[in-house]
């Protein structure tokens, strides 16, 4: 911790200030170094927000990516390319669905803040 490391290299240079209090203070909980050195620490987003924040740009990603193949594979339709020869266009395309449906069901669990992020993204 940077904290401690300034502790030990100036703390003979700290005049006034009891070193041993603002370490234990430290140790202790952060509402105590906000009383000991006069600051404020803010809380940061919890991880769980990140986690929901992350989903949901999975899950925009994914519809994005399968409204692209979607269109693709209209174009190539329209062209006169069989669709058998698009087999592999459509595997990605169920993919893509796949994934995205995922985590929008993970986006609704997050909604209820019932987050869990047993699932990984698949490439």
């Amino acid at each position: 911790m940077e904290v401690d490391y300034i502790i030990e290299r100036l703390g003979p240079y700290l005049g006034g200030i009891d070193v041993e209090k603002v370490r234990e203070a430290l140790r202790r909980e952060h509402v105590g170094v906000e009383r000991v050195l006069g600051i404020e620490i803010e809380e940061g987003p919890s991880v769980e927000e990140l986690e929901c924040v992350r989903i949901r740009s999975f899950a925009e990603h994914y519809a994005e990516e399968e409204k692209k193949l979607r269109a693709l594979y209209n174009e190539l339709r329209a062209l006169g390319i069989s669709p058998s020869d698009m087999a592999q266009l459509r595997g990605k395309i169920r993919a893509a669905r796949r994934r995205a449906r995922m985590y929008r069901e993970m986006l609704k669990k997050c909604q209820g803040r019932s987050v869990t992020s047993s699932f990984s993204p698949q490439s």
